[in-house]
């Protein structure tokens, strides 16, 4: 399941910028279902290359990409959950919260309701840094 947000009328935003907290939690719990199928996606690839003959210790460390799949799909449902209970009354200001993110499509998504791209995620191009 993939959480949705609603659209965002005028009533949702207040003007001083406060988002109710049920909206957030969509808006988040999208985002972490989009980073758990990067995940999958990654398990996928990497068993494909395993099966070329990786070491024991190599395989090993795939366990920990799928207990952070496993982990991100949990906080997913957990805020898809929040949305679904939080008070109407319960409100954030948010842009406090998306303050010093790195990730300016993150923030576009976070801040907008309407449905991006993102949310139905591919992984991008491998950066070294």
């Amino acid at each position: 399941m993939i959480a949705q947000p609603l659209p965002l009328s005028d009533s949702l935003v207040t003007p001083d910028h406060q988002l109710p907290v049920g909206e957030l939690s969509r808006r988040l719990a999208a985002e972490l279902q989009a980073a758990a199928a990067i995940c999958r996606d990654c398990e996928h690839i990497a068993g494909d290359l395993a099966s070329g003959g990786a070491a024991l210790e190599s395989l090993s460390r795939l366990q920990a990409l799928d207990e952070l799949s496993q982990r991100l799909h949990g906080l997913s449902d957990v805020l898809s959950r929040i949305s679904q209970h939080a008070s109407g009354e319960w409100n954030m200001a948010i842009e406090p919260l998306l303050e010093g993110l790195g990730l300016a499509d993150l923030v576009v998504r976070l801040r907008n309701a309407e449905p991006h791209k993102g949310w139905v995620a591919e992984a991008g191009e491998l950066d070294f840094f």
